[in-house]
């Protein structure tokens, strides 16, 4: 099924209130809550066919809660703060199963609630349930009425079923029952050129339109592109390795050629990193699979002067429940996080194993499709470290089970890892969560010999030429690293100490979770160089799938310093003998303004910059001058967020340093 690209559609949450018609008036009087943003939306531009066929008969899933939430809340703070007396005491997934799992009357409270309503009910795990029935019986478990809706397009082929006002759940069941990830479920016309289905999965594995509506949030993956290394002749192996000749100058000085892309041996050695290589430790990366990943990550590793993977070391689980993976054809955009991810994992801890988890293709999830991945981490995986570049927004209910996950993982002795998002001025969803580690960017100049020579918040300005080749043209906003509050959140308790009241202020007000917690190299224009086939599916090198070939690139974004980080936590579990940190805030937090983590300042002077040969189409080139840390100062830009000493909303504590190895070695 090809990768549905989510649109966003925002809608006020609702009280407990119900509307009074169709299926639901026989139970208007009951206690309700609501599932908010699970009905038709205007904007989704579809056309209502009337009442849809009650005898339609659809799958979906029913997201569970855990036993006590506020007991699992505390367990995980006792496990990850250095002092407790359960600090480290980590637990095997079938104790926290049997700890956590609703008991055996609240399952059958939630079964008997289905049940009566006419749907089966199966358990696929103890995290949620897949229920199977007819549209009818839908209406009368969640109270509301599906319509029909088709497409005004005449290319579209499917009918959709769609509630016209929110799902909901009786209120004695709230604490038991979260979310349900799918509101919508579609079928081909009978004119549709479609394989007969025998069931509503098999139906709904044909491609549906691109702008299928689901719940908001989905998911994009925040890399920033450059030029193909390939083509960016000339380029700088190291930061200021050759001029621009020939090129206008910046505030009286020539620019330099950007770099190429840093190799993973640069960055070890600029970061102070390569005491230790990850040897014994697992990493997760969660993407969308490729059946190339393997031979490409050995090839780059030869060209970078990285070791390549031994047999078994690299492991491919194209998709998490054993639907059919997506083609790379079908992936598209997202195919070169995957890529990057592995690759930046392996660079900084080349002896790590490393596990590469697609998504799920069921459309039972919605746009939930990586929670099935996290399940998957935990249990079927001795994964401790899990990078996931991509950045979403739950509904609310929704993001408890997420919540959820993160909490039983940190007592597994597993940490999540996720992006900041890359533009200034906010903090990408789940890298605010307080059960997650967010990863900010710098912008980072290695020298000749491995040298940090300066390092500084990610900001950029881009200008190109002006019309007689003779100047720069005014400064543009570039790329800038994602941070700041979220709103409503409050301050954790590990960030108190290190996080004053006036940096934890948000605009709301409030003392809030700030972000993000920690930074790397995160600048497109000092990036890594990512090897693979394809690196951008059909976008790069603008050709069908038969003919990509193995290409080079210089990336960057947080969701490069994501899997970076993730690397370095290889290193650090490697250097406190193999015990993992789980869920690492506490104690990264613990151990700011100890060195372990070098403070990221704003440069002095001028800002740096480099001039890059930009690709805009085949054989179309244009100059293109990056002005690092120059994103604040642009004239109409607005930003939330800024780097200085200490705590800031856009490295966080800092970026590692080999005394934060050291630091692991003496815990």
């Amino acid at each position: 099924m090809r990768r549905v690209r989510f649109r966003a559609v925002l809608v006020a949450a609702c009280a407990a209130a119900l509307a009074v018609s169709g299926a639901g008036a026989a139970r208007a009087q009951q206690s309700r809550i609501t599932l908010v943003d699970t009905s038709y939306q205007s904007g989704f531009g579809l056309t209502d066919a009337g009442p849809a066929d009650p005898g339609t008969v659809v799958t979906d899933l029913v997201y569970l809660n855990v036993r006590d939430p506020s007991a699992l809340a505390e367990r995980v703070r006792s496990v990850s703060t250095p002092g407790s007396p359960d600090y480290d005491t980590f637990m095997t997934p079938a104790q926290i199963q049997a700890r956590n799992q609703l008991s055996p009357a609240q399952f059958k409270r939630v079964r008997d609630w289905l049940a009566s309503a006419g749907l089966s009910v199966t358990h696929p795990n103890w995290r949620e349930l897949r229920i199977t029935g007819a549209i009818g019986a839908m209406e009368r478990a969640f109270d509301v009425t599906f319509d029909k809706y088709t497409d005004p397009n005449p290319g579209d082929a499917f009918i959709y079923q769609i509630p016209t006002t929110d799902l909901s759940i009786p209120g004695d069941l709230g604490s038991l029952v979260l979310d349900v990830p799918n509101y919508f479920f579609y079928t081909p016309t009978s004119n549709a050129n479609v394989a007969p289905a025998t069931d509503q999965a098999a139906k709904q594995s044909a491609d549906p339109p691109a702008h299928l509506p689901v719940k908001p949030g989905g998911k994009s993956f925040p890399h920033v592109a450059s030029t193909p290394s390939s083509l960016m002749s000339p380029c700088s192996r190291y930061w200021g390795q050759k001029p621009a000749t020939g090129m206008p100058e910046v505030d009286g000085r020539t620019p330099s050629l950007a770099p190429c892309g840093y190799t993973p041996t640069q960055l070890r050695d600029a970061y102070g990193l390569d005491s230790e290589t990850g040897k014994g430790q697992t990493v997760a990366v969660i993407g969308i699979a490729l059946d190339t990943l393997e031979q490409d990550v050995n090839t780059w590793s030869r060209h970078v002067g990285t070791r390549t993977l031994r047999p078994g070391q690299l492991t491919l689980v194209p998709t998490p429940d054993g639907t059919p993976a997506d083609t790379p054809a079908e992936a598209d955009v997202g195919l070169v996080e995957t890529t990057m991810d592995v690759e930046a994992v392996h660079g900084m801890a080349p002896d790590a194993n490393v596990i590469a988890i697609g998504y799920t293709t069921s459309p039972d999830n919605g746009p939930n499709f990586d929670l099935a991945s996290m399940m998957y981490v935990l249990d079927h995986t001795h994964a401790t470290i899990v990078s996931d570049s991509g950045t979403f927004v739950p509904t609310p209910r929704t993001q408890t089970a997420y919540d959820n996950l993160y909490r039983e993982g940190a007592l597994q002795g597993v940490g999540f890892y996720y992006p900041s998002g890359d533009g200034n001025g906010s903090l990408a969803y789940q890298a605010g969560d307080q059960w997650t580690t967010g990863v900010g960017g710098t912008s980072l100049a290695i020298g000749p010999h491995g040298s940090r020579e300066w390092e500084t918040g990610w900001g950029d300005a881009q200008s190109t030429l002006s019309p007689d080749g003779t100047s720069w043209q005014a400064p543009q906003p570039g790329g800038g690293t994602g941070g700041g509050w979220m709103l409503g959140a409050p301050r954790p308790w590990y960030q108190q100490g290190v996080v004053s009241d006036r940096e934890a202020t948000g605009p709301d007000g409030g003392i809030d979770r700030t972000g993000p917690d920690v930074a790397m190299d995160a600048d497109a224009g000092t990036g890594m160089l990512v090897g693979g086939t394809p690196l951008y599916g059909d976008a790069w090198p603008g050709s069908a799938e038969s003919t990509w070939t193995y290409t080079e690139r210089r990336y960057g974004g947080t969701s490069l310093s994501t899997p970076l980080f993730a690397g370095v936590q290889a290193l650090a579990q490697q250097a406190r003998g193999g015990t993992p940190l789980g869920f690492a805030n506490p104690t990264l937090y613990r151990l700011s303004g100890t060195g372990a983590f070098k403070d990221i300042t704003k440069l002095t002077g001028l800002p740096p910059a480099a001039v890059e040969q930009h690709w805009i189409s085949a054989g179309t080139f244009v100059p293109l001058l990056l002005q690092m840390a120059a994103h604040e100062p642009i004239p109409g830009e607005t930003t939330t967020n800024s780097v200085g000493p200490g705590f800031d909303t856009e490295t966080g504590i800092g970026v590692p340093t080999g005394a934060y190895l050291t630091c692991m070695h003496q815990r």
